[in-house]
C-alpha cells in the first residue's frame, strides 16, 4: 500500500463540462518521478508500484473528464 497521498482528484462521478487541469499535471509530475526512481542504481520497488498505482487512478480520473470509463478502447 502506497504511503503517498491520493491524487487530488479521484475516479468517480465528474460533472459533464468540468475538466481540472491538475490531472494533466500531476500526471507528469508522477511520470518524472517514475522515471528518476527507474533510473536509480538501487530500486525501490515499494515506491515504484505505488507511483504506478497513483499514475494509474490519474490516468482514469483524467480518461473519465473525457467520456472515456476504464481501460477498455472499445468501451
Amino acid at each position: 500500500m502506497p504511503s503517498d497521498p491520493m491524487p487530488s482528484v479521484r475516479s468517480g462521478y465528474i460533472p459533464p463540462g468540468t475538466l481540472n487541469p491538475d490531472l494533466r499535471a500531476e500526471y507528469d509530475h508522477l511520470r518524472e518521478e517514475l522515471e528518476r526512481l527507474l533510473a536509480a542504481p538501487v530500486k525501490d520497488f515499494a515506491k515504484i508500484d505505488g507511483l504506478v498505482e497513483r499514475l494509474e487512478r490519474v490516468q482514469l480520473a483524467y480518461k473519465e473528464q473525457h467520456g472515456i470509463k476504464g481501460n477498455n478502447p472499445n468501451e
